[in-house]
């Protein structure tokens, strides 16, 4: 199986993460870690999902664990515009299963970290 690529970066404007790519079985350890973790730390968490093209069982079941985790503690805001990743968390219930968890079509401005210039 060749591995997807993803970019996994902090958000300035809120906490949380910015995903990039593809989400699947082949490379959801790289955001086991710091997604628990942040999860694990209650509060509001959002993961802005506006630049992620894939996801598969392996990346919803990572969602879904986090969001567990944050249960009672926070609420998981996903940032996710129309398209197959929003089309595909919706078919499988996900987060509509979740009072905690809010799915919004989008980032106002991405949070994430401006490139830097060079």
């Amino acid at each position: 199986m060749t591995k997807a690529q993803i970019t996994i970066e902090p958000l300035t404007n809120d906490r949380g993460l910015r995903l990039a790519g593809e989400l699947d079985a082949s490379n959801v350890f790289s955001l086991t870690e710091p997604l628990e973790e942040e999860a694990r730390q209650g509060g509001d968490l959002t993961l802005d999902l506006t630049e992620l093209t894939f996801i598969d069982s392996a990346g919803i079941h990572l969602l879904i664990r986090a969001a567990k985790t944050l249960e009672g503690r926070g609420r998981m805001r996903l940032l996710c515009p129309e398209g197959p990743v929003r089309k595909v968390l919706l078919l499988v219930g996900f987060p509509t299963s979740l009072d905690h968890v809010v799915l919004e079509p989008a980032a106002d401005d991405g949070g994430a970290k401006e490139p830097e210039s060079t």
